[in-house]
């Protein structure tokens, strides 16, 4: 067979794998993306009851400031019934007017620091929800990536098999050509050239639609054991054969 030849079944082998792995890195994605999401969502769970737990120990500080507060106010109180001058009643009285106050904006602190708890809660109770719906959506993403290793797994490292027998029929130059145009163009390594005005002698590559000189016509026509390239987008041209009996034939 010739390099051209050999270079079309290597082209065709590899359209099949790299079609295949598609299909399982495409389900792979979807699972990683499933799997990195169920991570945001578990570290906002972990960070809003980290808040959560700040925000009860702030209340409970402020419930044993409250409990001083209002024991102070009591002894205050007993203290004004046994006052015997009106400036001591007076400086008594004042203080427990502060101290009151005082219990007041702690009063209103707690409220607050609770009104934040309930909204942790309902955001805690809402990120369960969306958890579990998640998980339902891994396994599903689990069980997809499982079935199409099921279903192509097999023929996939058939087809690897048959591209490395390919890829061995490949002189050494030729096929780091064809390795490196593999990886640059996702696969699409040849183009097939198409015929645009056949008295005129227009021909152009399949692939980037340039207009191509006759000279590359002419020698895939000679030779079939040399790489000719789109002198634009860099791909292997090659002939269909009714084009190339078509002109064979002039």
């Amino acid at each position: 067979m010739t390099l051209l030849s050999n270079l079309i079944t290597l082209f065709q082998i590899d359209s099949q794998v790299r079609g295949l792995r598609s299909r399982l890195e495409s389900a792979q994605r979807y699972l990683d993306t499933q799997i990195r999401l169920l991570s945001e969502l578990r570290e906002q769970r972990e960070e809003s009851e980290a808040r959560r737990r700040q925000l009860l120990a702030t209340i409970a500080n402020l419930e044993v400031e409250g409990t001083a507060l209002g024991e102070r106010i009591d002894k205050l109180r007993g203290e004004l019934d046994t006052a015997t001058t009106n400036k001591q009643y007076g400086a008594l009285l004042t203080e427990v007017n502060t101290a009151k106050l005082a219990r007041t904006e702690l009063d209103d602190r707690i409220y607050e620091e609770m009104e934040k708890v309930e909204e942790l809660d309902r955001q805690l109770e809402e990120l369960k929800g969306d958890n579990l719906e998640r998980e339902k959506v891994r396994t599903v993403a689990e069980d997809q990536l499982r079935q199409r290793h099921d279903e192509i797994g097999e023929r996939l490292a058939e087809l690897e098999g048959e591209r490395n027998v390919a890829a061995e029929c490949i002189p050494g130059g030729e096929l780091k050509v064809f390795n490196e145009l593999a990886e640059a163009y996702d696969g699409e390594v040849m183009a097939q050239i198409e015929e645009v005005d056949r008295r005129r002698r227009e021909y152009a590559c399949g692939s980037c639609n340039i207009h191509l000189p006759f000279e590359a016509i002419a020698s895939l026509l000679c030779n079939l054991d040399t790489l000719v390239r789109c002198t634009a987008c860099d791909r292997i041209l090659y002939l269909a054969e009714e084009t190339r009996g078509a002109l064979a034939k002039k």
